[in-house]
């Protein structure tokens, strides 16, 4: 699947450079961003890089319907699901309910991977090409939009169009 970054989804302290493919915010508060494709069916699968990471900052990225929340991280309402994750850890997070700590983190050059499985309702996270955790959310449905929260200590750019690591495509068989 191939998508932008759209500003008209995101909050107005994000930025975006790079063609849409970057990522800043201008506030010290996490903010959300939406990719500007929806889907309901299939399996996608796309990237976010890590270009700043200044501190302990806690990046997101998931996906959610369009009618997020975008003044606070992705996951704290029940139209999101992400995970965020720091320097050493990560959690996954839906309904401001965290779940499923997994040691591993991420610094400047990480490179962080989002799955979607709309045709199994499962959404799964990657970590510098390595499976993270278990399987973070079953039971999607609708549209839903890839979607990305941070604030101003983190920089990311989003790489899609992507092939679904093969790794998982071999766990469904």
């Amino acid at each position: 699947m191939h998508f932008v970054v759209d500003d008209a989804l995101g909050h107005p302290d994000i930025k975006l450079g790079n063609d849409n493919s970057t990522i800043t915010c201008s506030n010290s508060q996490d903010r959300v961003v939406l990719g500007g494709v929806g889907v309901s069916r299939g399996v996608h699968y796309w990237e976010v890089c890590i270009d700043r990471y200044v501190g302990d900052p806690d990046p997101a990225v998931g996906v959610a319907y369009l009618d997020t929340n975008r003044d606070s991280m992705l996951g704290r309402d029940t139209r999101s699901w992400a995970m965020y994750v720091d320097s050493s850890r990560s959690w996954f997070k839906h309904d401001n309910v965290h779940t499923n700590r997994c040691e591993g983190g991420v610094i400047t050059g990480s490179v962080i991977g989002v799955l979607l499985d709309m045709d199994r309702g499962l959404l799964r996270f990657y970590i510098n090409n390595e499976l993270h955790g278990p399987v973070a959310f079953k039971g999607l449905s609708g549209t839903i939009y890839p979607a990305f929260s941070l604030n101003n200590k983190v920089q990311m750019s989003v790489r899609t169009g992507l092939s679904v690591p093969s790794n998982y495509l071999i766990s469904t068989k």
